[in-house]
């Protein structure tokens, strides 16, 4: 026994032991230094630098029964209304519920995208701070955004604001510059020449998506049948303007319940009514809903009727409700649907596309004073209040050939449902 203790005693006090003890410990040290280098290293190029989530601990929510997403492409021109509109949200935050999410990607001009959450007890919080510039026009940047908030802020049911300048489904063209969706003018955007989103990019974004209980533009001419037909695969429920909407846009402090249930009828309604605007805008918005699950009995009983008046590339002879003049060209390009159809067909024809009308398009919003705010129709003024339908359509016409609108309609979805390519045209 006291062999055994000697022989530790003097395997402790050898000073060739201690040095060996000491390059171990010295050893072990910096394998652990270098571990935690590889780690970082690694969680680098996982989570990569050109954003960062505030706070970094943030993980996924507990299923809620709602995420309500504003997308905001505002980057451009500077008088978008951003800041009033976002302070019309914040103002309306507590009639957001405990179990929606709010949240708001916000990309405006002098500053980079990034993602706010909105809730009655926190207020407007930042959530993701991107940092470099991004073009939100772009499809794969839509996507990206909108499948993380999707991941950490799961919900039951989805409702999506799309808010930026638009003309509806007509793409860009130069003779003609249209907006389609969006417009983003950093320079990354503005050197490709891709500034803005036309509707089938929009579509192929959304369809990778859970299937949106509504969406609801506030921007210019969205609400078109081409675009209605084009997206009615990912969601239920379409709102928004025919025509040109005014500066201010919606009055989000009087529509945060309705955006927050899902509620079609009460964004249309609060939006509304809130035009006439004081003394600021004296003119009245033109609003409407349409349920996309109807759209396809809507497409069949529009070419049944529509197209034996436009066989062998018969031109428009007589004219109709317009919402848009191109100044520059004397071009009108969309048409109210319903007043359209109205002059066309006869009366026992006319009763039985409007049984099929009534329940794709169920509600319409006119304001009292049957007039919009316009800087791109002569007369905006609403002829025949009695057959406003709220939707627009394209009808070609020879003087389109010019700017190629009538080409690009026939790459619609609604050009083969509609029966017009059997016409000529």
């Amino acid at each position: 026994m006291k062999n055994e203790e000697l022989k530790k005693k003097s395997l402790i006090f050898n000073p060739q032991s201690l040095i060996f003890l000491y390059l171990c410990n010295i050893f072990a040290t910096m394998k652990r230094i270098f571990l935690y280098i590889i780690i970082i290293y690694i969680g680098g190029l996982m989570t990569g630098c050109r954003d960062t989530l505030v706070p970094p601990e943030e993980l996924p929510r507990v299923e809620a029964e709602r995420t309500v997403i504003v997308y905001m492409a505002a980057d451009n021109s500077p008088h978008l209304p951003v800041k009033q509109d976002t302070t019309e949200m914040i103002n309306g935050k507590d009639l957001i519920p405990e179990d929606v999410n709010f949240i708001i990607y916000l990309d405006d001009t002098g500053h980079q995208p990034a993602i706010y959450e909105l809730s009655a007890k926190r207020g407007m919080k930042l959530w993701k701070q991107y940092d470099e510039e991004l073009c939100s026009t772009n499809a794969d940047v839509m996507l990206e955004a909108l499948q993380q908030i999707e991941r950490f802020f799961p919900a039951r049911h989805y409702g999506i604001t799309f808010w930026s300048h638009a003309t509806g489904w007509a793409p860009e063209r130069s003779s003609s510059r249209r907006n389609t969706f969006g417009k983003d003018e950093d320079a990354g955007a503005t050197a490709s020449g891709k500034i803005e989103m036309e509707i089938p990019a929009m579509r192929d974004v959304l369809a990778q998506l859970p299937k949106f209980d509504y969406i609801f533009f506030d921007a210019c001419f969205m609400q078109c049948i081409e675009v209605a037909y084009e997206l009615r695969n990912v969601t239920g429920y379409m709102v928004g303007s025919p025509a040109e909407i005014p500066g201010p846009g919606a009055p989000y402090d009087k529509i945060m319940e309705a955006l927050c249930k899902g509620d079609v009828q009460g964004i249309v309604q609060g939006y509304g009514n809130a035009y006439p605007l004081n003394d600021i805008y004296d003119e009245g918005v033109l609003l409407s809903c349409i349920d996309c699950t109807q759209l396809d009995a809507l497409a069949e009983a529009t070419g049944q009727f529509l197209t034996p008046f436009y066989m062998g590339r018969e031109p428009l002879t007589t004219g109709f409700q317009s919402y848009c003049d191109i100044s520059w060209q004397k071009f009108t390009y969309c048409f109210d649907m319903r007043t359209t159809m109205y002059r066309l067909l006869s009366e026992e024809d006319y009763a039985a596309w409007m049984e099929l009308f009534d329940k794709a398009v169920p509600l319409q919003f006119l304001s009292s004073t049957k007039t919009w705010f316009a800087s791109h129709c002569a007369n905006a003024r609403v002829t025949v209040p009695e057959c406003y339908g709220g939707v627009s359509m394209f009808v070609p016409m020879d003087k389109y050939n010019t700017c190629g609108w009538n080409e690009d309609f026939k790459k619609t979805s609604w050009y083969q449902a509609a029966g017009w390519d059997k016409t000529g045209w």
